[in-house]
């Protein structure tokens, strides 16, 4: 299309139609952050990108960006459409757009407050946010940390934390996964989550580090069972303060293994509350749950579980977080 950026000029009394150059429209410079999640110094937890305006984005283009930022997640910050919100968050991996991704909200909160638009949530322990979100309304607030008031945990209420038993041939499992099947806990049965993960526990510790998944053949098992992830975990921690250490692995939606995956504590935490792996004071459970790559990138998340008589648990999950980066993306 041709656009005139001046009128034309008279030539013997009517007007010639001399267009100019085309004009194109001009890039879109976007805020961006990477935030590293669950982590209590930089370089450390999960990084999740963060897009700060991201209205007049498509979902290709969202796609695109997310690949090119190659974070294991990346949340696209979009106005809210309900009154009960004050944002709307959509997340993609390098490959596809996620249902749910626990680490990449916490991000965009620490991101927001950090921006200075959310910045009343640290004056005020009670305030809450509601987040729109494609599966439901999801609630964060902030915490400052006593000892450093400079750093605070963002919270984030999930939406569910519903388990489901999931029979699968440990043999099989054991072999994707580059361990023995005799070295899976038989005393605590394998669980699905809502977000169509899988909960299985390991003996101790040294399985966990040296489990060599075969990622490809645990790809297609995962797309072949249904299953977003796996989370491996094992009540051998590295301290008595942690009450399960896990990893989780994800190749059937890009992510061979993330390093802390918030949204799957939830139900992590309800399984240990369940099978009375740990304590609950007034129907409330409060558990530290370590998530890490072997040799690699680690995070702590606060799990907090709490028990309604007759309506099943309730989860909330917590992450201090590290921005790294700051600059724009331009499209």
């Amino acid at each position: 299309m041709t656009l005139w950026l001046r009128p034309p000029p008279r030539t013997r009394g009517f007007r010639t139609h001399r267009p100019v150059a085309d004009v194109k429209m001009l890039p879109m410079e976007l805020d961006f952050a990477l935030v590293d999640v669950f982590a209590a110094e930089a370089f450390a937890g999960n990084p999740g990108g963060v897009v700060l305006q991201a209205r007049h984005l498509t979902d290709q283009q969202m796609q695109l960006m997310a690949s090119e930022i190659r974070a294991s997640a990346t949340a696209f910050v979009l106005p809210a459409t309900t009154p009960q919100a004050r944002l709307r968050l959509r997340w993609f991996t390098p490959s596809a757009e996620a249902p749910m991704c626990g680490h990449a909200t916490i991000a965009a909160v620490h991101a927001l407050v950090e921006s200075g638009e959310f910045a009343g949530l640290l004056d005020s322990p009670q305030a809450v946010i509601g987040i729109e979100t494609r599966g439901g309304l999801l609630h964060a607030r902030c915490e400052r940390l006593p000892n450093n008031p400079t750093s605070f945990l963002v919270w984030l209420d999930l939406l569910d934390s519903t388990l489901t038993p999931k029979h699968v041939n440990p043999a099989e499992l054991g072999r994707l996964l580059g361990i023995s099947s005799d070295m899976f806990e038989r005393g605590l049965p394998t669980m699905k989550t809502q977000d169509d993960d899988l909960i299985v526990f390991v003996r101790d510790l040294p399985t966990l580090f040296l489990a060599a998944p075969d990622f490809r053949g645990l790809e297609q098992w995962c797309r072949r069972e249904n299953l977003r992830g796996l989370l491996v975990s094992t009540l051998n921690t590295v301290s008595k303060s942690i009450c399960a250490q896990s990893r989780f692995f994800a190749p059937a939606v890009g992510v061979d293994e993330d390093p802390v995956t918030g949204s799957v504590h939830g139900p992590l935490g309800v399984y240990l509350v369940a099978n009375q792996l740990a304590p609950m004071v007034s129907r409330t459970a409060a558990i530290n749950c370590l998530q890490g790559v072997s040799g690699g990138r680690t995070g702590l998340v606060r799990v907090l579980v709490t028990q309604h008589p007759g309506r099943g648990y309730s989860t909330r999950i917590a992450g201090q977080c590290q921005t790294t980066l700051r600059g724009k993306v331009v499209v």
